[in-house]
């Protein structure tokens, strides 16, 4: 009994010293083989080959001990499965790619077998995706890579919001394949009425133009424009003939301030460009003889204010304190020094008073809204613009319109650029003193104004476009795929116009058989959402209302849920790219009918093999359950023997 109470003991005080046991333990693990199939609508003709592809593969890989077989889906997203309906309505390769390489990092990876047609219009281009890759990618080429006959409408460009009376710019891409001498029609509807109808000859085989249209807004509120190529019979698919895009257009005035020290040609050249819009009151004044309120006005121009000899402070004060959006437009007039200490996103860093002779170079870019390419036979002919010498640095958020041309040196400093500032005013910045130059070298070469003044119009309705100063503001999508969920979001706002909370947001959601559904927001952070997940194409109209310190708001518009038919803008496969998918990584492709061939060059690589590794482990003795046991068993003996023989 004395032996067992000591060894419980013992073995316990000795537990109590944390003692480790320290072993070696071997690990194999089998490379893994991963096969990763196109999911999307344009594989969908081969589907019998890939379901030959499928079991083949998985006939050989996963009655091999020597690997571990996967299969994924991939289209819109990456999903690990063995079964394919090809419905996915875009196509992201790198994204599947990058997956993979994430999920099982660190792991013996042998191959990717990638079955596609190597179209991919989601997305990073997939050949940078692979340059990181320890692993080959071999990929099956589906898909036909001969072109056939198809007429595609490709793009549209378009200002989302539009004044009453305006001529609304579009701007339309349109390609065809194998169709020399066929006519079409280019045909627009405004909510069902055609606006617009013009004959298209193709010219040539490899037919892309781009047409640019205007087209009338004569009735305020939310405008849905179908934008139709009539289809020829021998297209092989006519889902990407047409398009759809919703524009709200509005009655509202918007009042326009002009300030400057003294009369200038340029202020006289933008009224006039300004003349010409029904839906615009611009107002002009010398800025001592301005003693308004700046506050009634949708836009500010200031034309070299500060100047050398006004600082204007009492303007500038009321302006910098507005969320007013401002164009500041610098001249040999302009006091440089007391710009650059407004701090209001652009320093010119000016080191002489002697200007620079500058022109406007283009942005290709640019993407704020719609711009003519065609002004840049202007810009960059016309007599130059007179800029300070100096280093003209953005801050912020900004996206330059025209560059800093000086002579033909090319630079990256702005000529015209825009900056949006905190919470929603806009900024904008004219840097050279003359585009009067530029609206009279317009006449001389084109006998009319017209490309000035469609310039100057853009940038002052993309000014003062989404000027939202309502307490109630609901944010959502006009035009929204099918494959997309919609998400509404919603802000409240107190009487000084900040963010508040209240207690439900109601939101009525109506589709085109006037069947109604109710939603409430959820609070997020400081603003509220909705996620009404995916809904069948159609036309939807909604409404929302709340109540914020018992005033109550309402808000309604539209939307339109529309088909998905990226996979049709692209009918031929792209070889090329699985192609160089596979070089780049040292693999190879193969087509359809090679599988066998395909396997056995995996089987061949050396490098495709198990991977043997060891791994130390120190494991607390105390985890063992053995010892456990071994004391519970000396005590309870103890305790029996104790008990049967009378002794304690």
């Amino acid at each position: 009994m004395f032996i067992f109470r000591f060894l419980s003991v013992s073995i316990i005080a000795f537990l109590l010293l944390a003692p480790v046991i320290k072993n070696i333990g071997r690990t194999i693990e089998k490379p893994i083989i991963i096969y990763a199939q196109d999911n999307s609508e344009s594989v969908f003709n081969d589907k019998n080959t890939v379901q030959k592809i499928s079991s083949e593969l998985k006939k050989f890989f996963r009655a091999n001990s020597n690997y571990n077989f996967k299969t994924y889906a991939f289209g819109e997203n990456v999903t690990e499965t063995d079964t394919f309906n090809f419905k996915d309505k875009e196509t992201d390769i790198a994204q599947v790619i990058s997956e993979l390489k994430n999920k099982y990092y660190n792991q013996n990876i042998g191959a990717i077998i990638l079955a596609s047609d190597g179209i991919y219009n989601r997305g990073n281009n997939p050949d940078y995706e692979v340059q990181s890759l320890n692993f080959p990618v071999y990929t099956i080429a589906l898909g036909d890579t001969t072109t056939k006959k198809d007429l595609i409408l490709t793009d549209i460009k378009y200002n989302k919001t539009a004044f009453l009376n305006s001529k609304l710019p579009l701007r339309i891409k349109v390609k065809a394949d194998k169709l020399k001498g066929s006519k079409t029609y280019l045909k627009i509807f405004d909510n069902n009425q055609l606006v617009h109808n013009q004959s298209v000859i193709i010219n040539s085989d490899n037919y892309y133009k781009t047409f640019d249209i205007k087209i009338k807004t004569g009735k305020i509120g939310f405008h849905k424009f179908k934008i139709i190529m009539s289809g020829l019979p021998e297209e092989i698919n006519l889902q990407n003939n047409a398009k759809q895009i919703i524009i709200e257009v509005s009655d509202k005035k918007q009042k326009i301030l002009i300030l400057s020290d003294a009369p200038h040609p340029d202020i006289a050249a933008i009224r006039d460009a300004l003349k010409l819009n029904q839906n615009l009151i611009t107002d002009y004044f010398q800025i001592t003889k301005f003693s308004k309120s700046v506050k009634s006005y949708n836009l500010i121009i200031l034309n070299q204010l500060p100047s050398k000899f006004n600082s204007a402070v009492t303007v500038m004060k009321q302006i910098l304190n507005s969320d007013i959006p401002v164009i500041y437009m610098l001249g040999s007039q302009s006091s440089l020094k007391k710009f650059d200490n407004l701090n209001i996103g652009l320093t010119t860093g000016a080191y002489s008073n002697s200007p620079d002779e500058v022109t406007g170079k283009l942005n290709k870019n640019f993407n704020l809204f719609e711009i003519n390419p065609e002004i840049e036979s202007i810009t960059q002919n016309a007599p130059p613009l007179l800029s300070a010498f100096g280093d003209y640095k953005l801050n912020g958020l900004n996206q330059i319109l025209f560059y800093r041309q000086i002579k033909s040196i090319n630079t990256k400093l702005p000529l015209i650029a825009f900056l949006n500032g905190s919470g929603t005013k806009k900024t904008a910045f004219i840097t050279g003193e003359g585009i009067w130059r530029w609206r009279i070298y317009d006449y001389k070469i084109n006998q009319n104004h017209y490309l000035f003044n469609e310039l100057i119009n853009s940038m002052v309705q993309y000014m003062i476009s989404k000027e939202n100063k309502s307490r109630f503001n609901i944010v959502a999508e006009k035009i929204i795929p099918e494959n997309q969920k919609i998400v509404i979001k919603a802000e409240t706002y107190n009487k000084a116009f900040q963010l508040t909370e209240v207690k439900e947001i109601n939101f009525e959601l109506t589709d085109s058989l006037k069947n109604k559904k109710n939603y409430t927001f959820t609070k997020t952070g400081k603003a509220y959402r909705l996620n009404l997940g995916k809904l069948p194409p159609g036309d939807y109209s909604w409404s929302a209302e709340t109540v914020i310190t018992g005033k109550k708001f309402k808000e309604k518009g539209i939307f339109s849920v529309v088909p998905t038919h990226t996979e049709a803008l692209k009918t031929k496969a792209n070889h090329q790219i699985l192609y160089q998918i596979s070089k780049r990584t040292g693999g190879e492709m193969f087509m359809p009918d090679n599988i066998p061939e395909l396997i056995e060059t995996i089987k061949l690589n050396e490098n495709i093999k198990p991977v043997s590794y060891s791994e130390k482990k120190s494991e607390a003795l105390i985890n063992f359950k053995l010892i456990f046991f071994i004391i519970l068993i000396l005590l309870t003996t103890e305790w029996f023997m104790r008990k049967y023989f009378g002794a304690y």
